[in-house]
């Protein structure tokens, strides 16, 4: 992976839908947005809730290996951004955010493979893969623990084709809510809302 510099269950159906139905209507093909502008976006829209902080910039291209029952794949990019989500200012990290964009041509054979290795990791968690269908052919996954433990609760993946964009969301188990008996109730609530914010903008063209 190059160097990076500079120290990114769910929303209802019809809310997320209508979060992207706008970009994916239009009748002619636009170029997609770049990153930076949807980072700025998203700051602005998951307010004041949460908060963006540690910004990470890739410099350059970058590229890194994921292995599925055996078989390896180089998933490359062509631009990266990142960020964390702090639950209120200076608060714990409640998400930590990465919006990929792969070299042209690459959007479709790479979301087979991310979408492979998500449902490897639900099979070897012993858990369901949670899949939901938005407009325009953008996808959102998901596989959350069973029981809360270790440093992530879940991971999240949005693949966006009408922008040729992945959203990458790990869940850190850092929220003190997650600690009582209904921790697990409390992970969805806090993905739903989080998910709820970021695509409740409306999508730059």
């Amino acid at each position: 992976m190059s160097k990076m510099k500079c120290t990114m269950q769910y929303a209802a159906a019809a809310a997320l839908c209508a979060s992207l139905s706008p970009a994916m209507a239009a009748t002619t093909p636009a170029a997609p947005p770049f990153l930076d502008v949807l980072v700025y976006q998203y700051a602005n829209c998951v307010k004041p809730s949460y908060h963006q902080a540690d910004l990470l910039v890739q410099d350059g291209t970058g590229r890194y290996q994921i292995d599925v029952k055996g078989e390896a794949y180089t998933v490359e990019l062509q631009e990266r951004m990142g960020f964390s989500l702090q639950a209120g200012i200076g608060g714990p990290v409640a998400a930590v955010v990465k919006l990929d964009r792969p070299p042209t041509g690459q959007f479709e054979e790479q979301a087979r493979w991310r979408e492979r290795w998500l449902r490897d990791v639900a099979e070897r968690s012993g858990v369901a893969l949670e899949e939901r269908a938005l407009a325009g052919g953008a996808r959102l996954l998901s596989v959350n623990k069973g029981e809360i433990k270790g440093n992530y609760v879940g991971q999240s993946l949005l693949i966006d084709p009408a922008r040729l964009l992945f959203i990458d969301m790990a869940w850190p188990n850092t929220l003190g809510i997650y600690r009582g008996p209904d921790g697990l109730r409390q992970v969805r609530q806090v993905q739903d809302d989080v998910w709820q914010r970021l695509l409740s903008c409306p999508p730059t063209a």
